[in-house]
């Protein structure tokens, strides 16, 4: 196995502990196979075979995955086992930290591309356990002061918007979702290329006064004609509503746009549930309902507009 490049100089274990290894990290079950293969306790012992065999696969997920139980716990779980680690062992069960993506919030042209923004949601909340857990890179920079230095990179996403300004954007982006809409709006009004016809914005979150993330930009953008906004509160009421229901409560609009004007449809956002439901509203609500369409033929629509770029999905 090649050594790191951050590996090449001498580092102390603390170092190395504190700056490089991802000790929040979810276990595997390569990791009990690991810590069996050194322990000498037997209970510990024949847990760790168990957890890491195919057929554990199922009680491995009960106690690492779905509680969230950190590699550090585990090793607190198992400390018979954990004090016959050795240098070597330490090196194979701790990854290191992964770089983290967040999508630009902002386009380049006001600033003249001297600064950027990030919309990035601050992680933290209470495992089944009961267990605080605080996301690792939006708390570190969250904690950070004006004038730390960050190091990161730029790559190209991969939305591709049409530059015809009277083709209508059908953007779906909730939560931070938002972040690469946000920069497309601030790139056409900067050029004088949008309006309220061209750009529809479904944006969703849990409260109005909580988490409406840019909301003074946005409402400017409705008020100066630029911008048609669609907003799902989800907690704001006793029945939960999503983007999708929006979706279908502005169906027979939306099948305007996409049938007679060619519209185009861009979901941003979180990955779980989120886009195959927005999906299934354009199926079965727009283009369905309001259309007409079969089902089998909506469905078919749907997969000829992602085949062609006319639907594009960017998630993560």
């Amino acid at each position: 196995m090649p050594v790191p490049d951050f590996l090449e100089e001498p580092l102390t274990l603390y170092e190395i502990a504190e700056q490089y290894w991802d000790l929040k990290a979810y276990p595997t079950q390569y990791v009990f196979s690991l810590l069996a293969s050194i322990s000498q306790d037997k209970l510990e012992r024949d847990k760790c075979i168990e957890l890491g065999s195919p057929g554990g696969q199922e009680e491995w997920l009960n106690y690492c995955r779905r509680p969230k139980r950190t590699i550090l716990e585990v090793l607190h779980d198992f400390h018979k086992t954990a004090s016959k680690l050795t240098i070597e062992i330490l090196f194979e069960l701790f990854s290191t930290i992964k770089p983290r993506s967040f999508s630009i919030a902002s386009s380049a042209i006001p600033s003249d591309g001297r600064s950027l923004d990030l919309l990035v949601a601050v992680v933290k909340y209470n495992t089944k356990l009961k267990k605080p857990r605080l996301g690792l890179a939006s708390n570190w920079l969250k904690d950070l002061n004006v004038g730390n230095n960050v190091y990161g990179w730029i790559k190209n996403g991969t939305f591709t918007f049409p530059d015809d300004k009277n083709i209508p954007h059908i953007l779906i982006g909730p939560g931070t979702g938002l972040a690469p809409f946000r920069s497309l709006l601030q790139e056409r009004i900067a050029r004088d290329a949008a309006s309220s016809n061209s750009f529809h914005l479904f944006f969703g979150c849990r409260y109005k006064d909580r988490d409406f993330h840019c909301k003074e930009e946005l409402e400017k953008m409705v008020n100066d004609g630029k911008l048609t906004l669609y907003c799902a509160f989800s907690r704001d009421q006793e029945n939960k509503i999503y983007v999708q229901h929006k979706i279908c409560e502005h169906r027979h609009a939306l099948w305007k746009l996409v049938k007679q004007e060619g519209a185009f449809i861009f979901i941003s956002g979180n990955t779980k549930n989120m886009p195959d439901n927005v999906r299934d509203a354009f199926v079965e609500d727009v283009f369905n309902k309001a259309g007409g369409l079969s089902l089998d033929d909506s469905r078919e629509m749907l997969r000829k507009m992602e085949k062609t770029g006319k639907l594009q999905v960017e998630t993560w």
